[in-house]
């Protein structure tokens, strides 16, 4: 078991990891007093090529905002191209997609004003759509492939996609998940390590929908089961402290998903603040993993089975996994080779 385990979380902090890339870099907010014909520069440092900038600026007047790459600012204010010019009137919001990689400016010119001017600027970065959803994809794709090692289920597509709609996964078959909801996350929860193990228990919630489906376990579709479910799959893959976190911070805010909740109108994302406080009781039963073993055993690969057989964990049947082994023993000389789900070319 620790085998699988270990690879499991090396997979798991990687997909973490590029789905952080998901989250815009920041918000990184400046406020600038600017005297009257006059002008101010924000430094950008090392943007990417195809990164995207959002930008917010609020002004008490009228000022020209401006975004140059390094040879055009160094020509500033003569004769120059801005990636972006406008003009703010109280209040002016832009994105812009970086051409090469560079140093850019963000440029406030009070140089036409007759008074100082306050400005309050507030500046997101991100990776390129593109090579998000690639890194992600081909991490999602991994993650799925490493609970072969632990479960018997039918491949399922495991991907991530712009889904242009505010819903946190893609229903269906498999499992997509939406770009935009892990944005979702990092704006609500205003705290990376919160989004992220909002996230974690999102994405294991898809997970144990898909194979309590597959497993034909009668009360798949409740809400309820899948969410005992998810909570058992991550104390098994040591992921226990993201589900309390998580949990114990929607039950003292529960306002934030409520609001995530009316924003994505999507069912059973994000985890309520009900269904957070009834993971907390379900984490402090000692019996509550165990109790599980009953439906998750008879689908384990045998290796992990005889390794858990050798080396119980605290949540381990060992009843159950005696019995399962005893029964697959007895059972796989019978079969046909390609029939059997559990072949010995499942080891970990």
């Amino acid at each position: 078991m620790q085998t699988s385990i270990k690879t499991i979380l090396l997979t798991f902090c990687f997909l973490l990891i590029c789905l952080n890339a998901f989250a815009a870099s920041g918000p990184v907010a400046v406020n600038v007093d600017i005297q009257a014909r006059d002008s101010k520069a924000i430094r950008l440092r090392n943007l990417p090529k195809d990164a995207v900038v959002a930008v917010k600026v609020e002004s008490d007047s009228n000022i020209i905002v401006m975004i140059l790459d390094t040879t055009n600012y160094l020509k500033f204010p003569g004769s120059h191209r801005p990636l972006f010019v406008g003009q703010v009137q109280k209040r002016l919001g832009f994105s812009v997609t970086i051409p090469a990689t560079d140093n850019y400016y963000l440029v406030l010119d009070n140089r036409t004003g007759q008074k100082p001017r306050a400005v309050k600027v507030m500046v997101n970065a991100a990776r390129s759509s593109s090579d998000q959803i690639e890194a992600a994809n081909k991490i999602l794709r991994n993650f799925e492939q490493q609970l072969h090692k632990v479960f018997v289920f039918n491949p399922f597509t495991f991907g991530a996609k712009q889904c242009g709609e505010p819903k946190a996964f893609i229903k269906g078959s498999g499992i997509t998940l939406c770009t935009e909801y892990v944005q979702h996350l990092y704006e609500a929860l205003k705290d990376k390590e919160m989004a992220q193990n909002a996230l974690a228990f999102s994405i294991f919630n898809e997970i144990a929908r898909v194979l309590l489906s597959q497993w034909k376990h009668p009360l798949a579709a409740q809400e309820e089961t899948v969410n005992e479910f998810t909570t058992v799959l991550m104390v098994m893959v040591k992921q226990e402290q993201r589900v309390s976190a998580i949990s114990e911070n929607f039950v003292k805010n529960p306002s934030v998903p409520k609001a995530l909740m009316k924003k994505l109108r999507d069912h059973g994302h994000p985890l309520s603040a009900k269904q957070a406080q009834k993971i907390l009781d379900w984490l402090r039963n000692p019996e509550f993993v165990r109790s599980w073993q009953k439906i998750v055993v008879p689908h384990m690969q045998t290796t992990l089975l005889e390794r858990l057989y050798k080396n119980p964990t605290n949540w381990t049947d060992l009843s159950l996994v005696k019995k399962e082994l005893v029964l697959r023993r007895k059972n796989y000389p019978r079969q046909h080779p390609q029939a059997s789900p559990y072949k010995k070319g499942n080891a970990i």
